[in-house]
């Protein structure tokens, strides 16, 4: 029989918010090489240094808020998922529906093409995909009891 090598750690194609933070991170600086090749010579460094931050803030910062307003819209129940959105609509207008409407796409064809976890997916738009969530996080708590 033949044995084969198994990590006991857990691979990058496991955890899918892995994957969108070294997305996100590359685009963001792929973003800002490319900006700051056409600023160089009319630009301080300081200035390109800040810019770095600047975008890596907007798609790192975007991408954490809809984290976090999947996991509170989870334990919440829909009806907090759609206070939430109301209220993150109200404040920033159409930006948060474009956003996580892109973000779930983004979400989609990675865990299409990359992911390889047990987890199921979750998207800011579907409260199935919230509730399906839920539901393997509590049965696998019970297992590991």
């Amino acid at each position: 029989m033949e044995a084969t090598f198994e990590p006991s750690f857990p691979t990058i194609r496991n955890k899918i918010a892995l994957i969108e933070a070294i997305e996100f991170f590359s685009i963001g600086f792929a973003l800002w090489a490319f900006v700051a090749l056409a600023k160089m010579p009319d630009t301080s460094l300081g200035r390109l240094i800040l810019d770095f931050f600047v975008y890596q803030t907007i798609f790192l910062g975007s991408w954490g808020i809809y984290n976090i307003y999947i996991r509170i819209a989870r334990a919440g129940g829909r009806f907090v998922d759609v206070g939430i959105w109301v209220l993150a609509s109200l404040a920033t207008g159409t930006y948060t529906f474009w956003a996580w409407t892109i973000l779930d796409i983004n979400r989609f064809i990675l865990s299409r093409l990359f992911y390889r976890g047990e987890a199921p997916i979750e998207y800011a738009w579907s409260w199935r995909s919230k509730q399906v969530r839920k539901l393997w996080e509590q049965a696998k708590k019970l297992s590991s009891m």
